[in-house]
């Protein structure tokens, strides 16, 4: 999944007002916190903890620039250079939508399935460092999405407090999976939602067991109370490392009986591990910001 094409856009809603214009000429020409001179979102962000620049996707909401008092969820998703909109696919067989995961939000949100959000992407001006990134270096990642790319975002978008999605897919989902344990090993709250599709545990396999029981005898001596939601799903079609290590983290964490933590596991019949995206995050994205009531059930 490494090398490819890549392209910088940002999409919102047509015909922009000239004040949102003059808005955003005078944010550009401010400093803003967690965003250096010049790095105004969406574009390039430097990080510090990885010593690298990201590529960084904004899909702002139909009403974004009309209801300027309204806050949003925040949807994040790695591997954008894959599946972000019509202009990121790498033609590797993942198969999403002609619009990428832009046209699926939209598609939610317009037969209202789930609330409108901001719709970021994670992704690489030049060559992907995904194995660095999700299995060399996962604490520095870690914490650049929490440290750096976060209050970015923050600072120059009107996020929702507390309703933040990481989505993840393959070696980002082993990630999303990781960033969920330690967030609630941590009290962490970026990363109380996260979907993980077909994760590849199979470079780490035993850093995810050995967060989930660090985060068992935590919350067992009453250090942490984990609250959130983990979605996790594959393909019926896929080879076993794709699907055992969901089926396991699925059964341990409900063994424990957290009392705040909303768990499902998906098994797509006849999906891939490039087609079962789209129907993931479908369901995915409904299941936890179209009904946190946790009735959801088809």
């Amino acid at each position: 999944m490494e090398g490819g094409k890549h392209h910088m856009a940002r999409t919102t809603r047509a015909g922009r007002s000239v004040l949102s214009l003059i808005v955003l000429a005078l944010l550009a020409s401010t400093a803003l916190p967690g965003i250096a001179q010049g790095e105004l979102l969406p574009g390039l962000l430097h990080s510090e903890a990885m010593g690298d620049m990201y590529e960084i996707r904004v899909h702002l909401p139909a009403s974004y620039d009309l209801e300027p008092d309204r806050s949003y969820p925040l949807v994040v998703t790695l591997d954008a250079n894959y599946w972000f909109d019509a202009s990121s696919h790498l033609a590797n067989g993942y198969q999403v939508a002609p619009g990428g995961l832009v046209e699926v939000t939209d598609a939610l949100i317009a037969a209202g399935l789930v609330p409108e959000v901001i719709l970021v992407g994670v992704g690489y001006p030049g060559n992907l460092h995904r194995g660095r990134d999700f299995h060399g270096s996962p604490n520095l990642f870690f914490g650049f999405l929490r440290n750096e790319l976060l209050p970015a975002l923050v600072a120059q978008y009107r996020v929702s407090d507390g309703e933040t999605v990481l989505l993840g897919h393959s070696s980002g989902a082993a990630f999303a999976a990781y960033a969920f344990l330690k967030a609630s090993i941590y009290g962490i709250g970026f990363f109380r939602h996260v979907l993980a599709v077909s994760g590849d545990y199979s470079r780490e396999e035993n850093a995810v067991p050995e967060l989930e029981a660090s985060l068992a005898r935590r919350a067992g001596a009453g250090r942490v109370t984990p609250a959130g939601s983990l979605y996790l799903a594959y393909g019926g079609y896929e080879e076993d490392r794709f699907q055992a290590p969901a089926v396991e983290l699925h059964a341990q964490l409900t063994s424990r009986e957290y009392e705040s933590v909303r768990l499902r596991l998906t098994a797509f019949a006849g999906r891939d591990h490039g087609t079962v995206m789209l129907p993931a995050y479908r369901e995915g994205l409904r299941w936890t910001l179209g009904d946190l009531s946790g009735s959801f059930d088809d």
